[in-house]
């Protein structure tokens, strides 16, 4: 007979939860707070049943100590990770995209002088959801308004996971909870039983790849557009002005936009960002855009 004590489930004291606190800090930019104690012992008990740990305490000296402290770094990283998208989260922005800033970065000058390349950043793009949206959104749009130059989108995200899902591209049920029914019939094959997947000529403009927002070099320059989207409610006033003003800005083209999550704000909280008063949409410019380019 199976003793109690062998299946009880392992518990996180307030002594390691500070430890771990520190350690997501340091990895992530991110100041959990003690209320996420719960949360936190919730997405780290799947790492502990994998390595075979019977505690929290040794997963940390596991992170920490262990030869293979950096090889597990990023799971415990995608295990913190809040991971919640579907596709066309955000219809009001992508309204903003179709009708506004595409059409106004047809116009500019790099495009009027022949420049046949739009090149997007979407980043903490989790599972996939969103950069396949933009995808669908923007090859639409550019479609009505007869531009049959390239399109390419860099993804992004800090957990292996999230992006080995996103490559993969089979979603099902409430992922499709907002998207147009036009776009499922047109972007994805149908596998049964309720399952789709992005067709591989949309895979084609999307290369995904793990990275860490505040500690690597940002995945290109220029980019047309850079989506950061529902990340910055993350980070302390610190981290969000050092991603915004150190990582986004010099990644964005000079008319360029940058999409943020519908409850997040740079007013106050960048030097280098405007508001772009855009469908009331938390877009923005970069604060020395071209003049005439932005409305207000």
């Amino acid at each position: 007979m199976i003793s109690p004590e062998t299946t009880r489930a392992p518990e996180l004291s307030d002594e390691t939860f500070a430890l771990f606190q520190q350690l997501i800090l340091r990895e992530m930019g991110i100041r959990m707070r003690g209320s996420k104690k719960i949360l936190v012992a919730n997405r780290l008990r799947r790492r502990l049943a994998a390595l075979k740990l019977p505690s929290y305490e040794h997963y940390y000296r596991y992170l920490t100590r262990s030869e293979k402290a950096a090889e597990e770094i990023p799971n415990f990283v995608g295990a913190i990770s809040t991971n919640e998208t579907y596709f066309y989260r955000g219809e009001n922005q992508f309204a903003a995209l179709r009708e506004e800033v595409l059409p106004r970065l047809l116009q500019s000058p790099a495009r009027q002088q022949g420049t046949k390349r739009l090149t997007i950043w979407s980043a903490g793009s989790s599972s996939g959801e969103e950069p396949y949206t933009i995808y669908m959104v923007a090859e639409e749009a550019l479609r009505a308004l007869h531009w049959a130059g390239e399109l390419a989108i860099v993804a992004t995200d800090i957990s292996r996971e999230m992006i080995a899902a996103a490559r993969q591209g089979e979603y099902s049920g409430r992922s499709f909870r907002a998207m147009p029914a036009r776009y499922l019939e047109e972007y994805f094959d149908e596998l049964g039983g309720g399952r789709f997947r992005v067709q591989e000529r949309v895979k084609s403009h999307v290369q995904f790849q793990v990275h860490n927002l505040l500690r690597d070099d940002p995945p290109g320059t220029r980019f047309d557009l850079i989506f950061c989207r529902n990340v910055l409610i993350y980070f302390d006033r610190v981290n969000q002005t050092r991603l915004v003003d150190e990582k986004l800005a010099p990644a964005l083209a000079p008319d360029g936009f940058l999409f943020i999550g519908n409850s997040e704000s740079l007013l106050g909280g960048s030097r280098r960002f405007k508001y772009a008063q855009l469908h009331r949409c938390p877009i923005y410019r970069l604060s020395d855009a071209p003049a005439g380019e932005a409305r207000g």
